[in-house]
């Protein structure tokens, strides 16, 4: 009875929230593979953040899906290239294809030209796991992948899954065992553009004649399918965002061209119309207007550079055209320092990680591997970088490079631990591994400019002060979850049999007054 009442206690405390608590739980993103976490309050990734160009304010991604062969998208998309040519010489389209033969010569064409070769799936199955087949769905993303990779002066960067403008093909589940793995021959992604982004009138920043119809209704929103059991979409956050530590997702514009013809028919005037609307709501929101569309006849390459010309004539050097490798190559090089979130070599997590340290509504990096260990926090102000120390490694690996995937640890976790809404980081000691020249445990705060060593952080954690380590648990650590809503984080700690503590499942919480976590019933 004591135990049901503790339960039903924390079970109260999770579903009744106090009045003004902060939002203990804006980190929990970090520790998991949820697409759909992003909303018009997360912290803003804006293109000036990333795109290192002065006076450039958004980007345009012009990604047609489907190849199968060339010719038939040559012939729709040579107006689009030679209508981009004008703007800089450069014509950046990205294909994301099915089948193709990579030593076809059109290829090296293009390339010259400035599009990228992207992956679609070889087999294009709506959705990818279809049936329950995860080695099918794996197989046709990887044949891809490898037969992408293989194009001579070519790396593909980025994926889309089929039909996603139409059915929820992505899922926590494509992210964290096919795309955030590498193939059998070693290759891997880096960038998604599968989840769509509605802009909606619930976003004050955005002037209402762009977002409503004169009638009042939504101009966005309108496009999704009528029976709503279609839900792979994010609200007014038109930024890039990271989905299980070592993918970016670029968000698409909604409408697609398939979203658009299904709604009012083929080549309509009104969806190039509300197409130049939302480019106007993009520049607006310093965001990114990923365009999904079709050589299928559902939008004509006419009404393309007449999307391409209203971004020109209006906008100039503010809208930047740009393909997924140079999306890649600027992120990589002007937000993360040259440290992209997987390693290069092997895919792996690179040590990177995207969060608002300040709680300014901006997000800033930090970066914790091998060769660097640097804080990245961005001034909107001045609208540069400011860059400190950061203390620890965000994952080791007990060898380099590691004889098997399972030989990283994660020990280092972040959470909000005082009322000021500081990050905390714990660096995870209950590892029981001794790695040479590395610390085992610490704990820090962030005070705004740098991070500031707690000592007192373990306080209440060592069942046995005479312990090496102070807790046993996986390699996966603990986890900072704020469970009773007051806007601090619990600790939850699954522990292993055997283990210093024995076997059991903790949650801990830390007591200001007292200055050390209390295990709680």
């Amino acid at each position: 009875m004591n135990h049901l009442r503790s339960t039903l206690f924390l079970v109260l405390l999770a579903v009744v929230p106090p009045a003004h608590a902060g939002d203990g739980n804006r980190l929990t993103y970090l520790d998991g593979n949820d697409l759909y976490y992003p909303s018009r309050k997360f912290p803003k990734l804006t293109t000036p953040m990333w795109v290192g160009e002065d006076g450039v304010e958004a980007v345009v991604v012009l990604a047609i899906d489907d190849m199968r062969g060339h010719q038939k998208w040559e012939a729709y998309l040579r107006p689009i290239l030679q209508r981009l040519r004008r703007i800089d010489g450069r014509s950046p389209v990205s294909i994301m294809t099915c089948q193709i033969d990579p030593k076809e010569p059109h290829l090296q064409k293009w390339l010259k030209e400035g599009l990228s070769l992207e992956v679609h799936t070889v087999d294009h199955p709506c959705p990818i796991l279809k049936d329950g087949n995860f080695e099918r769905a794996k197989s046709t993303y990887d044949r891809c992948v490898d037969m992408l990779a293989s194009v001579p002066n070519s790396r593909p960067v980025a994926f889309r899954t089929p039909c996603c403008d139409s059915l929820n093909t992505p899922s926590p589940r494509l992210f964290a065992q096919i795309f955030n793995k590498t193939t059998a021959k070693g290759n891997f992604l880096t960038i998604d553009s599968s989840v769509f982004n509605v802009t909606t009138a619930d976003d004050p920043a955005l002037p209402r004649d762009l977002v409503l119809e004169k009638d009042g209704a939504s101009r966005f929103a309108k496009y999704l399918p009528k029976d709503r059991t279609f839900v792979n979409t994010i609200e007014d956050y038109p930024y890039p965002y990271v989905i299980g530590r070592l993918c970016w997702e670029f968000p698409c514009a909604t409408p697609s061209d398939w979203l658009a013809q299904h709604l009012h028919g083929s080549n309509n005037p009104a969806t190039v119309r509300d197409w130049k609307a939302l480019l106007d709501a993009t520049v607006i929101k310093q965001g990114v207007f990923c365009l999904v569309f079709h050589p299928h006849g559902w939008i004509s390459n006419e009404q393309i550079v007449d999307l391409i010309d209203y971004a020109d004539k209006k906008y100039g050097k503010k809208v930047k055209f740009l393909n997924f490798r140079e999306c890649q190559e600027r992120l990589n090089k002007n937000l993360l320092g040259g440290q992209p979130l997987r390693d290069p070599k092997t895919g792996l997590d690179n040590g990177v990680r995207l969060l608002d340290l300040n709680n300014d509504g901006f997000m800033d990096v930090v970066i914790g591997n091998e060769k660097v260990k640097q804080t990245r926090l961005w001034s909107p102000k001045r609208r540069l970088w400011i860059t400190n120390d950061f203390p620890v490694l965000l994952v080791q690996y007990l060898e380099w490079p590691p004889e098997s995937k399972n030989d990283r640890l994660e020990p280092a976790r972040f959470g909000i631990l005082r009322p000021n809404g500081e990050v905390s980081l714990l660096l995870n000691p209950g590892f029981g591994f001794e790695l040479p020249h590395r610390r085992r445990f610490g704990a820090w705060r962030f005070s705004g400019t740098s991070w500031v060593e707690i000592s007192l952080l373990f306080g209440g954690l060592l069942k046995n002060p005479g312990s090496k380590f102070p807790l046993s648990y996986s390699t996966h650590a603990g986890h900072f979850r704020d469970l009773n809503r007051d806007g601090l984080c619990e600790l939850i700690v699954s522990r292993e049999k055997g283990g210093i503590d024995g076997g059991d499942q903790v949650i801990f919480t830390w007591s200001t007054k007292e200055q050390e976590w209390i295990r709680l019933p």
